[in-house]
């Protein structure tokens, strides 16, 4: 693989610098000038076996996905995207073509939500191919949400349905037929969408006092924000709305759809905490603005009542982290 020449056509790709950046791809560095609102910075690794396998994804289904994770993140902040750092560990057996077609898929992301790949790196790796982004994004000082604000009283609300992506992750694992709810399910495992303009939405009726995006699963995002806000969650389990095809893809294997729900990673829904009295003009609003929509979940309590589960028949039960663990010791390929 001739290092230089791929770089270049990378570059020609990517375009000249915008946005207020001085200096782009090619150079030691990226050179930008700040706008005159807060910096967002986040950064994800990407380990073939562990977060996607090359048997079930393209290479641009991957750049893509890789780049959605981090637009994602700085969209549960409240932000915009802006730029882009893009390195990739390549295996022996991967071409020029599939390299590019990776950045291809990654520079679809940024151009679709307003941002730009400004530098990155290509190494050789001995074995299984590697993806690291790094992303800044824009958000205005008063806009800031983090996990640690959510305060007792408040609804939490989460947009779209869950259980998809897990749905097609289990259906690519067991070879399901291509009918039914199997080719959505695939495609919300494979081709997720961030939720930037909900996100923005969300903060244009009440700025939500706590939000994350689901990406290691409901069950364990919903600890996230109850840990950082020190605060307890209780979950109904009848309210969560979960997605048709993870209803079929549960019923072909045997599963409750809830579970498919709860655990479902890489969905990059938002949950966010709000205000109790705003619920009905939020899910209204964003729906109108998005198309999206937006239900009540559960409640924000004291935290000595932790995370429970509340199902029909009103027997509640502690709210187990059934999602994606980064350090665990099987390969979840997710």
């Amino acid at each position: 693989m001739a290092e230089f020449d791929l770089i270049e056509r990378i570059r020609k790709a990517v375009g000249p610098p915008g946005h207020g950046t001085l200096v782009g791809l090619g150079d030691d560095a990226a050179v930008y000038k700040p706008p005159g609102q807060l910096e967002l910075l986040t950064c994800d690794a990407f380990v073939e076996d562990v977060h996607f396998r090359r048997d079930y994804a393209t290479f641009e289904e991957i750049g893509a996905k890789c780049m959605v994770a981090n637009v994602s993140d700085v969209a549960a902040m409240g932000g915009f995207p802006t730029r882009a750092v893009l390195s990739i560990c390549v295996p022996p057996d991967m071409t020029d073509d599939d390299v590019y077609a990776l950045y291809r898929g990654a520079l679809d992301v940024c151009r679709r939500y307003g941002a730009e790949v400004v530098g990155g790196d290509t190494v050789s790796s001995p074995a299984g191919l590697v993806v690291s982004v790094a992303l800044t994004g824009s958000v205005g000082r008063e806009h800031v949400v983090t996990r640690a604000g959510a305060v007792v009283g408040d609804a939490l609300v989460v947009t779209g349905e869950l259980g998809g992506s897990e749905a097609g992750l289990r259906a690519l694992a067991g070879c399901l037929p291509e009918d039914g709810g199997v080719p959505d399910a695939k495609r919300r495992h494979l081709a997720p969408v961030p939720r930037v303009a909900e996100a923005q939405a969300l903060i244009e009726v009440a700025t939500p006092h706590a939000m994350i995006d689901v990406s290691d699963g409901l069950s364990s995002d919903v600890w996230h924000i109850a840990e950082e806000s020190n605060v307890g969650i209780v979950l109904e389990a009848d309210r969560i709305p979960v997605a048709p095809c993870a209803f079929d893809v549960a019923e072909r294997l045997g599963v409750d759809p809830l579970e498919l729900a709860l655990a479902s990673g890489e969905e990059f829904e938002l949950v966010a905490a709000i205000p109790s009295a705003e619920v009905a003009r939020t899910t209204e609003h964003v729906e109108a603005v998005t198309g999206s929509r937006v239900t009540a979940i559960g409640a924000v309590v004291d935290a000595d009542m932790g995370c429970r589960l509340l199902r029909a028949g009103c027997t509640d039960e502690p709210l187990l982290r059934t999602g994606f663990e980064h350090l665990g010791s099987s390969s979840a390929a997710r």
